[in-house]
C-alpha cells in the first residue's frame, strides 16, 4: 500500500538519521502508580524521554486515551505521582499542564482541537491569549504575525491566516491544532491518534513535524492504533493491556507480532 511505501521510505531516512542522532536524553515526563478512571485498580507506570518519540500502542479500550487526559489534567489521577524533570508535578486542569509546557493533540481535533468558526489566527493564538494582546486587548495583528510564522513553519495550505478554520483539509486542520501549541515552545507533546482522518501527504508532514520536535529535546508521546505508524515512528514502543503498561519495545524488538503480544497481555518470545 501507498502508506507502507511512505513509511518503509521514512524507515530508510530515519536509519540514516539514526546514525547521526544524538541518544534520548533524560526522562522529561514520568507517571508513577497513576490510576486512571478506566482502570481505577490497576496503577501505570510510563516515562517519556527528551529527544524520543515513545508510541503508546493497544487495544481499543486499553486505557490510552485515559491516561492522556491524566497527563494533560484534564482527569484526575485516582492515585499515584506525576513528575516532570525529575520535579513532582500536580495538575489541577489542562492550564495547569499548559503552564508547565506539556500540550495534547486530542483524538478528536474537531470536537476538542481546534474552533471551526474561528480564524486560523484566532486558533493559534487562543492558548496564549496574553502574549497576544496590547492593553489587556487582543491584538488581530500580534496574532496574524505569530500565525504567519506557523503557518509558513508547518506548511499549512489556505489562502491566508484570517481563513476559516473549518473550510480546512483535515491535514490542515491538526497542523492548526499543533501550531497553536509549537507557538509555545512545548516540553512535551501527547498527540492522540495524530493521522486519523487525513491523506498521505499531511501524514507524511505530520511524522516529519513529530521528528523535528524530538530532535528539538522535545519528549513526544504518540498514541495510534496503526500498528504500521507506530512500528515507523516511534524510537521505543510502551503497550498498554487492561490499564497496565504490558511491556516497553526497544527498536530492535519492533516487530507488529510483539506489540501484538503485549496488547493481549502476553509477553513476547
Amino acid at each position: 500500500s501507498m502508506v507502507k511505501l511512505m513509511i518503509g521510505r521514512m524507515l530508510k531516512e530515519r536509519e540514516k538519521a539514526a546514525e547521526s542522532a544524538r541518544p534520548p536524553g533524560a526522562v522529561a515526563l514520568s507517571a508513577k502508580a497513576v490510576r486512571t478512571s478506566a482502570y481505577p485498580d490497576r496503577p501505570v507506570d510510563l516515562g517519556v524521554r527528551r529527544g524520543e518519540i515513545l508510541g503508546l500502542a493497544g487495544l481499543v479500550g486499553s486505557g490510552r486515551t485515559e491516561l492522556a487526559r491524566v497527563l494533560f489534567g484534564i482527569e484526575t489521577s485516582l492515585g499515584g505521582a506525576l513528575q516532570l524533570d525529575g520535579k513532582d508535578l500536580v495538575l489541577g486542569s489542562a492550564a495547569d499542564a499548559v503552564a508547565n509546557g506539556i500540550f495534547l493533540v486530542p483524538e478528536d481535533r474537531k470536537l476538542t482541537g481546534i474552533l471551526l468558526d474561528l480564524s486560523i489566527a484566532q486558533n493559534i493564538s487562543l492558548p496564549n491569549l496574553p502574549a497576544h494582546a496590547r492593553r489587556s486587548l487582543v491584538s488581530a495583528r500580534a496574532e496574524a504575525v505569530t500565525a504567519e510564522t506557523q503557518k509558513r513553519n508547518l506548511g499549512i495550505k489556505a489562502p491566508s491566516v484570517t481563513t476559516r478554520t473549518g473550510t480546512l483539509s483535515g491535514g490542515n486542520q491538526q497542523k492548526v491544532v499543533l501550531a497553536k501549541w509549537l507557538a509555545m515552545s512545548p516540553k512535551v507533546m501527547i498527540l492522540d491518534e495524530p493521522t486519523r482522518g487525513i491523506d498521505i501527504g499531511a501524514k507524511a508532514e505530520i511524522y516529519g513535524l513529530m521528528r523535528a520536535l524530538a530532535d528539538a529535546g522535545v519528549a513526544v508521546l504518540m498514541i495510534s492504533s496503526d500498528m504500521e505508524e507506530v512500528i515507523g515512528v516511534s524510537d521505543r514502543i510502551a503497550v498498554m493491556h487492561e490499564g497496565q503498561i504490558s511491556g516497553i519495545l526497544d527498536k530492535e524488538q519492533f516487530s507488529q507480532e510483539n506489540v501484538l503480544l503485549l496488547a493481549v497481555g502476553k509477553q513476547p518470545k
